[in-house]
C-alpha cells in the first residue's frame, strides 16, 4: 500500500516517534501508549468527519424528513454562523485591500501632480526664513543702539550694570562673525567708560580709606558708608571684569602661577606699584642692586598689611558673586611679581656690570641675592600656609639656574679647601650634622663641616618645585663628593709616608685616623641620607629619567641598525658594527649583568663537562663582586658608587695601617714577646709550619671570630653598649639574651664586660689596660 503522506508529515512524525519512545526499541510502554493516544486522535477525526457529512446530509434531508431536522437544528446553529463569520471577514479584508491599493494609486498621482507647487512652497519657506533671520540680524543692531542709548541716558549704576550685564550676553550668544565683531566692539566701548567711571570712584573710595594701608592708618576705621561704597563698586569691577582680549600682558607672564588678576585687584595695586617703582627702581639710594633684600622685605611688610582688608572685605564680594577667585591669592601674586620682575631686572644686571667692572665681586652678589630670595620665599610660605613659587621660577630660569650651580660649586670647593687647609681639621667634635642622637663618635671636624656643607646646599634646593632642577644639584652634591674623596686621597697618601711608629702614640689626632674616620663617617652620613624620604624620591625621578633616555637610545639604535642593515649586507661588517655599538651603549649595570650571566654560564657548562667541576676561583670571586656591587649600589640610592668609594679609601687606609702595624711588629718582636698574646701567635706560626695552611685556619677562626665580636662591642651604639653593660653586671639572664640578638656568641659574658669597659664613653677605673689581655 503506497503511503500518501508528505516528507515534512514524515519527519515530523519520525520526531515525534524519537521524543517519546527514544533510544530504547524495547519500551514497549512508551510505545504501547503512543498507539492509544494515536488511535484516541483518529476516533476524533472520524467523529468530526462523520458529524459534518450528517449535517450536510440533514440539510439536504430536512424538507423530507422535518422530524430529524429539528433534532440537529441546534447543533448545526453555532457552525453556520461561525462560517457565515468567516465568510463576512475574509470579504470584509478583501474590501479594505481594494480600498488601499485604490487610495495609494490617488495619492501617487496627486503627488506626481503638485510636485513643482511643492517646490516653489519650500522655495518661498526657505526665503522668508532668511527674511526672518534678516529681520532678526536688524533687530540686533536695533537692540545695541536702544542699548547704547539707554546706558548714555542711564543715571543710576545698578540699571547700568544690568544694562552692560545684557550687552555682554548678547556678545556671548552671536555666532555670526559681522555681528559677534559689532557686538564686541561695543561692549569694549561701553566696558572702557565704565571702567573708566568707576576706576576714578574706587581711586578716590581707597584714598578714604587710606590706601595702601601703613601701621599708622590701621588704627583709624572707616565709616559705614564708605565701606558700603567700596563694596558696591568692587561688585561693579567684579562684573566688568576687563575681555580676555583686552587683558595686559606682563613681561612674566611665564612666572605667574594661575587665573588671571581680577580688575579691582588690580586697581587696589596700582599705588602699591607706583610705591615700588619709586623707591626700588631708578637712581634711587633704595634701588642699589647689592640689595635684593629691601626690595623683598618691603614686599612682606605690604603682604603682611593689606591680607586681612582684602581678605574681610573684597573675598566676600566675589563669593556673594559665586565667583571662582580668590582675591587673596591674587593680591599676593601681584605683589610677587613686582619683586619677581625686579628680581629678574637684577640678576640681569649683574652680568652686564659685572663685565663693566662696577661690581668688585659678581659671584658674591649673585649669591647673596640667591639667599635672600630663598629666605623670601620661606617667609612667604609661613605667611600664606602655601608654596608661591614666582620667585623661585626667576632662580630656575635657565640663564641664572646655570649660573646659580656654577655659584654654589664655586663657593662649596672654596670651602672644602677651607677646611682641610686649616689646623683644627682633623681635631675631633663630639657629634656631626648626620650622626644619631646619643652617639658618640670620633668625628674629624673637616668632615662634620663637609657633611654641614652638603646640608646646605640640601636645605636650598630642597624648595625647588622641579624636580628635574633639584636632580642637577644632587648631581652637583655628587661632583663635591668625588672632589672631597680626591682631597682625602691626597691626604691619605701624605699620611702613609709621613708615618713613623711613634707617630700613632702622640699627642693629638694623627692626619692618617682623621682620614680614615672621615671617610668612614662620609660614608655612613650618605647611606643613611639615601634611605631618607627627600632622596628617594630623588632617586626615583632619576631612575625614571634613566629609563626614559634609555628607551630612547634603543629607538634610535634600531632606526640605526635598520639604516645599516640597508647600506652594508656583508655579514662580517654588520656584525662588528652592532657588536661596537652595543659596547658603546652599554650601561654600568648592563656591564655588571652581563659579566654575572657568562660567569653563571661557565659554571654551568663546567657542571655539564665534569661530574665534579672544579670551579675556579677567579670566576667565584667575579660572581660575589658583582653581587656585593650590586648590593651597595641598592644601597646608596641615588648617591650611586660615592659610598663604594669612600669604603674603599677607608679600607686601603686600614690596609696601608696594618701592614705597617705588622711591620712595626716583627721590627719589634722581641719586646712584645713579654704579651701573653704573642705566645699563641708564636704557637700559632710553628703550626702552620708544621701542618700548612688547612690546620692555620682551624684554629685560627675561633680567635678571628673573638676579635670580630669584640670590635662589635666597642663599636656598638652608645645606648646598646650601656644597657648591654648594666645587664651583664646585674641581669645576667637578660644578658645573654640580648648579646645572642645582637650576634655574640663566642664570647663569655666576663669577657664582654671588660671589652665594654674599655669604652672611654662608659669605661670606669677598674677597666684594664689593653683589650689584648683576653686574648
Amino acid at each position: 500500500m503506497t503511503s500518501t503522506l508528505s516528507t515534512d508529515d514524515k519527519v515530523d512524525l519520525i520526531h515525534k516517534l524519537n521524543s517519546r519512545i527514544g533510544s530504547d526499541i524495547n519500551n514497549l510502554e512508551d510505545a504501547y501508549e503512543f498507539e492509544q493516544e494515536l488511535q484516541r486522535k483518529k476516533k476524533q477525526l472520524e467523529n468530526c468527519i462523520a458529524h459534518f457529512s450528517n449535517i450536510s446530509n440533514t440539510n439536504q434531508t430536512a424538507q423530507l424528513s422535518p422530524t430529524k431536522g429539528l433534532d440537529n437544528d441546534q447543533a448545526s446553529a453555532k457552525h453556520s454562523a461561525t462560517i457565515r463569520n468567516a465568510e463576512a471577514n475574509i470579504n470584509q479584508i478583501t474590501d479594505i485591500k481594494n480600498k488601499s491599493v485604490n487610495l495609494k494609486t490617488k495619492i501617487n498621482e496627486f503627488l506626481s501632480k503638485t510636485e513643482s507647487f511643492r517646490d516653489e512652497l519650500d522655495k518661498r519657506f526657505s526665503t522668508i526664513s532668511k527674511l526672518e533671520g534678516v529681520l532678526l540680524y536688524f533687530k540686533s543692531f536695533e537692540k545695541l543702539d536702544e542699548l547704547s542709548r539707554q546706558m548714555k541716558q542711564c543715571r543710576d549704576n545698578e540699571q547700568l550694570i544690568q544694562l552692560y550685564g545684557e550687552l555682554k550676553d548678547m556678545c556671548r550668544d552671536n555666532t555670526q562673525v559681522h555681528l559677534a565683531a559689532y557686538t564686541k566692539e561695543y561692549k569694549h566701548y561701553w566696558h572702557n567708560i565704565l571702567k573708566e567711571n568707576f576706576t576714578k570712584h574706587y581711586e578716590d573710595v581707597l584714598k578714604v580709606l587710606k590706601w595702601p594701608i601703613t601701621s599708622a592708618s590701621e588704627t583709624s576705621q572707616p565709616s559705614k558708608d564708605v565701606l558700603m561704597k567700596f563694596s558696591n563698586l568692587t561688585r561693579y569691577l567684579f562684573i566688568i571684569q576687563e575681555p580676555e582680549d583686552l587683558i595686559p600682558i606682563s613681561n612674566l607672564e611665564d612666572l605667574s602661577s594661575g587665573s588671571q588678576t581680577s580688575l579691582p585687584v588690580r586697581i587696589m595695586l596700582r599705588p602699591l606699584k607706583k610705591r615700588f617703582q619709586f623707591h626700588f627702581t631708578g637712581t634711587r639710594q633704595t634701588a642699589r642692586i647689592d640689595r635684593p633684600e629691601w626690595f623683598l622685605t618691603q614686599t612682606l611688610t605690604w603682604i603682611k598689611d593689606h591680607r586681612k582688608f582684602v581678605n574681610d572685605h573684597v573675598q566676600p564680594v566675589a563669593d556673594k558673586l559665586e565667583l571662582s577667585h580668590n582675591v587673596v591669592d591674587e593680591f599676593n601674586n601681584g605683589l610677587i611679581s613686582f619683586a619677581a620682575e625686579r628680581l629678574h631686572t637684577v640678576l640681569g644686571l649683574y652680568i652686564s656690570q659685572g663685565t663693566k667692572g662696577e661690581i668688585a665681586d659678581v659671584d658674591a652678589a649673585f649669591a647673596h641675592a640667591v639667599d635672600e630670595t630663598l629666605g623670601f620665599h620661606r617667609e612667604l610660605q609661613s605667611i600664606t600656609g602655601y608654596p608661591l613659587n614666582m620667585a623661585l621660577h626667576v632662580l630656575t630660569k635657565a640663564e641664572h639656574f646655570v649660573r646659580w650651580i656654577a655659584v654654589e660649586k664655586k663657593y662649596a670647593l672654596t670651602k672644602m679647601d677651607d677646611a682641610l687647609e686649616s689646623a683644627q681639621w682633623c681635631e675631633p667634635v663630639a657629634a656631626g650634622a648626620g650622626v644619631a642622637v646619643g652617639a658618640a663618635l670620633w668625628v674629624p671636624r673637616c668632615a662634620d663641616w663637609f657633611i654641614s656643607l652638603l646640608k646646605t646646599i640640601e636645605d636650598r634646593y630642597a624648595m625647588l618645585p622641579q624636580p628635574g632642577h633639584r636632580l642637577q644639584f644632587v648631581e652637583l652634591q655628587l661632583e663635591l663628593i668625588e672632589e672631597w674623596r680626591v682631597r682625602l686621597t691626597q691626604l691619605l697618601g701624605a699620611a702613609l709616608r709621613e708615618l713613623r711608629p711613634a707617630a700613632l702614640l702622640g699627642a693629638g689626632p694623627h692626619a692618617l685616623l682623621a682620614v680614615l674616620n672621615a671617610a668612614h663617617y662620609t660614608r655612613t652620613v650618605l647611606l643613611q641620607w639615601a634611605h631618607s624620604l627627600h632622596y628617594l624620591q630623588l632617586h626615583f625621578y632619576r631612575r625614571q629619567f634613566y629609563n626614559f633616555t634609555q628607551q630612547q637610545h634603543r629607538d634610535e639604535e634600531v632606526i640605526s641598525a635598520d639604516v645599516t642593515v640597508e647600506e652594508e649586507p656583508e655579514e662580517t661588517l654588520e656584525k662588528s658594527t652592532t657588536a661596537d655599538d652595543s659596547f658603546q651603549s652599554m650601561s654600568i649595570n648592563e656591564l655588571e649583568f652581563k659579566a654575572k650571566m657568562l660567569a653563571l654560564n661557565e659554571m654551568s657548562r663546567q657542571n655539564s663537562v665534569a661530574s665534579e667541576p672544579p670551579v675556579t676561583l677567579e670566576t667565584v670571586n667575579l660572581y660575589l663582586y658583582l653581587l656585593t656591587n650590586e648590593i651597595q649600589l641598592a644601597e646608596s640610592g641615588v648617591f650611586g658608587e660615592a659610598p663604594s668609594l669612600l669604603a674603599h679609601l677607608r679600607d686601603a687606609g686600614l690596609c696601608a695601617l696594618c701592614d705597617h702595624i705588622l711591620l712595626e711588629f716583627k721590627a719589634n718582636i722581641r719586646e712584645y714577646k713579654k704579651l701573653k698574646y704573642v705566645h699563641v701567635v708564636s704557637s700559632l706560626k710553628l703550626l702552620i709550619i708544621k701542618y700548612g695552611s688547612q690546620f692555620f685556619l682551624i684554629v685560627l677562626i675561633p680567635y678571628v671570630c673573638r676579635l670580630v665580636e669584640a670590635c662589635k662591642l666597642l663599636n656598638l651604639d652608645y645606648d646598646d653598649a650601656r644597657r648591654l653593660r648594666s645587664l651583664l653586671m646585674q641581669k645576667p639572664e637578660e644578658a645573654q639574651q640580648m648579646s645572642e640578638s645582637l650576634g655574640l656568641s663566642q664570647l663569655e659574658p666576663k669577657h664582654a664586660l671588660r671589652i665594654l669597659s674599655q669604652r672611654t664613653d662608659i669605661r670606669d677605673i677598674v677597666a684594664p689596660r689593653s683589650v689584648l689581655e683576653l686574648f
